[in-house]
């Protein structure tokens, strides 16, 4: 348990940011990457995994204040933080503006007691359980910055001198449904299908990737278990739209992708 003593100068200088940077992620992803419970990190870890092809990495970094990472800590960056940065920022800057707008309708105080389950406020004191001992801080007019954290396990404080603005911050983990977890952990290649799809369509995309390798209107059909039909009507829109050609090759009608439609796969 930690007890942050904040005076009324404090409580004017809380500032809310919606992260401290990719790096700081990937240090609290370490312990994420290790652990083997499912949860919404399950897919995340396959993943890097994957990636750093079963490689154990060392710690990213040595604190806020340490030295640089290491090569095989970048490297566990470039895995496990980098490929989904984009998506974990968007994520963390939509908790963050929540917040920001219950300032305006609640005030700061009323906004501490929503943090966090294991967050809480009574004047003069904004106590946080976290896996460290009971201790005291007194912030002394320095001010607060608050920030949530995608992997973090649990709240915590960081102390003034660990940070580069020199104002302690309360870390705060959010909690991260099934919906979202599917939605940050896509990859780029994932990212282009479900573009692909949405602006083709389900089925038509799905013709359009059929035919990377050449097919007959039967084996679209059988391939995609749609009729002969739906078949030739989608390959027929493809067609007029540049993404597909229709050469006769031994007696068969053989559907294929142009150029374009392999650029446009990818």
């Amino acid at each position: 348990m930690v007890a942050l003593r904040l005076s009324v100068e404090d409580l004017s200088r809380v500032r809310f940011t919606h992260t401290l940077g990719a790096a700081f992620e990937a240090h609290l992803a370490e312990a994420r990457y290790a652990g083997t419970r499912q949860d919404g990190f399950s897919e995340w870890r396959r993943k890097v995994r994957r990636r750093l092809r079963h490689r154990v990495p060392t710690p990213a970094l040595q604190g806020l204040s340490g030295p640089p990472p290491s090569a095989e800590g970048r490297l566990f960056q470039n895995a496990a933080v980098e490929p989904f940065w984009q998506r974990i920022r968007g994520h963390l800057e939509q908790e963050n503006n929540a917040r920001l707008r219950s300032v305006l309708s609640e005030g700061v105080e009323g906004v501490l007691n929503q943090l966090h389950p294991d967050i809480g406020w009574q004047a003069p004191y904004l106590r946080v359980d976290t896996a460290t001992g009971p201790e005291e801080i007194e912030l002394a007019g320095e001010g607060l910055l608050i920030t949530p954290s995608l992997f973090a396990e649990h709240p915590f404080v960081l102390e003034a001198d660990r940070m580069p603005q020199g104002v302690p911050a309360l870390v705060y983990n959010i909690f991260l449904d099934a919906d979202t977890a599917m939605d940050i952990w896509r990859e780029e290649e994932e990212d282009r299908d479900a573009s692909l799809r949405e602006l083709l369509g389900h089925t038509r995309a799905n013709v359009l990737a059929c035919v990377r390798n050449p097919k007959t209107t039967s084996e679209i059909s059988r391939c995609l278990h749609i009729s002969n039909p739906s078949a030739s009507k989608h390959v027929g829109v493809l067609r007029r739209s540049g993404l597909v050609s229709t050469a006769r090759q031994k007696g068969y009608v053989v559907h294929s992708l142009t150029q374009l439609g392999e650029a446009v796969l990818g």
